[in-house]
């Protein structure tokens, strides 16, 4: 069966009716998953399809149902659970829906970009080689953010979930931030740098690999002072990693640190894994070909309108992941990565050509609601290859 998934809040979802929605993305449109958020960072965004306000604003990251705590025995970290779910508690409907029409219950699921139990626990949180703490990123080394991490998609699964979909279990470095980021200094290649946490936990494991992680230290921040010094990078970041010794085995080293959670997943839950592939194997630790040998399914956001660039994304993801097989694409269904439905069916055959055969559309609720007929017509251009309309 071919992944066709639609990407939702629970709000729109609500404000619709869940079973409705569900019936008419599952019926009339054709979808097979819809990847409902269920644990997500703060957000502000445009809701072109409600009735009433059109802006929906979460201060900070919050969990989207009523967690079953007995599964969080083992970690100090407490979640935030979104006031709004004590009006509206959406996924025990939602997975009654997906159930009733045939259509499989994702759930879209943000683990370590989190302001809230960053902010709260600074102890758990990315670390720079200064010693600042990332109040908004958890850190995958830190066994506390590991151990929630393994409690979310446990809860999740007793939920009632099929489809697990990860964001953001892994690193993420300076800048992706709850607050509006502004630096004057271009770090070019020495990027990748700045982004390597450098917290206990993470200095451990490069002791553990064979990195003498304070001498590490002492080197990356000298190299960061030249470039803090002269406003820009003077080495490629090739340069940087042949130049400083033990820098290769400490991004190894963090490459492991997220596989090695995504594996502890695999053996802790029985249901499909889907990972999406956001940020690089520097800065994010991303290992592609160990998470794909792990995952049910490796998603990639091609973004863009243009479809050379889809195939230029879907050939890089196919030669780490070992094929097409397992690779899902998905698209934003709206401007200006998609201005017109020819722009979206163009990017679906560029992905389908490159041997592509599970696809995912953003976003419900942000989409303007003539959009969904964009899906429509995606979605039978995909089931013209021989996809299945339903499981």
């Amino acid at each position: 069966m071919f992944h066709k998934a639609m990407w939702a809040y629970p709000w729109d979802l609500a404000d619709e009716g869940v079973g409705a929605v569900v019936a008419q993305l599952g019926g009339d449109i054709g979808i097979n998953a819809v990847a409902l958020s269920n644990a997500y960072h703060s957000v502000e965004h445009l809701r072109p399809r409600a009735s009433g306000g059109k802006f929906y604003r979460s201060e900070q990251a919050a969990l989207y149902f009523e967690p079953d705590l007995s599964h969080y025995a083992e970690t100090k970290l407490r979640h935030r659970v979104s006031p709004w779910v004590q009006e509206r508690p959406v996924l025990p409907s939602f997975v009654s829906a997906c159930r009733e029409h045939g259509v499989r219950a994702e759930s879209w699921t943000v683990f370590f970009h989190n302001s809230f139990l960053a902010g709260g626990n600074p102890d758990c949180a990315e670390r720079s080689v200064y010693g600042d703490a990332l109040p908004y990123a958890l850190c995958p080394s830190n066994p506390e953010a590991r151990a929630y991490a393994l409690a979310l998609c446990r809860d999740l699964e007793s939920q009632g979930i099929e489809i697990l979909e990860f964001e953001s279990m892994h690193f993420h470095g300076f800048g992706h931030a709850h607050h509006h980021s502004k630096f004057g200094v271009d770090f070019g290649g020495a990027r990748p740098l700045f982004d390597l946490c450098f917290c206990p936990h993470c200095r451990a494991r490069g002791e553990k690999a064979g990195v003498e992680a304070q001498r590490l230290a002492a080197e990356v921040r000298r190299e960061l002072d030249r470039v803090m010094a002269g406003g820009k990078a003077g080495r490629k970041f090739e340069e940087y990693l042949d130049g400083v010794d033990g820098l290769r085995g400490y991004f190894r080293a963090r490459q492991e640190t997220v596989t090695s959670l995504l594996r502890e997943v695999r053996h802790a839950v029985r249901i499909q894994l889907n990972f999406i592939a956001m940020g690089d194997e520097w800065s994010a630790g991303l290992d592609l070909a160990a998470i794909a040998a792990i995952a049910d399914q490796v998603e990639i956001l091609a973004y863009t309108p243009s479809s050379q660039r889809v195939r230029e994304m879907v050939g890089a993801t196919q030669t780490k992941i070992g094929g097409p097989g397992k690779l899902v694409v998905g698209y934003s269904v709206y401007a200006p990565f998609t201005p017109d439905a020819g722009t979206l069916l163009a990017n679906v055959r560029a992905a389908q050509e490159e041997g592509v055969r599970h696809f995912s559309f953003y976003n419900y609720g942000i989409m303007p609601p003539g959009n969904l007929e964009w899906v429509k017509q995606a979605v039978n251009l995909i089931e013209s290859a021989g996809g299945q309309r339903k499981a």
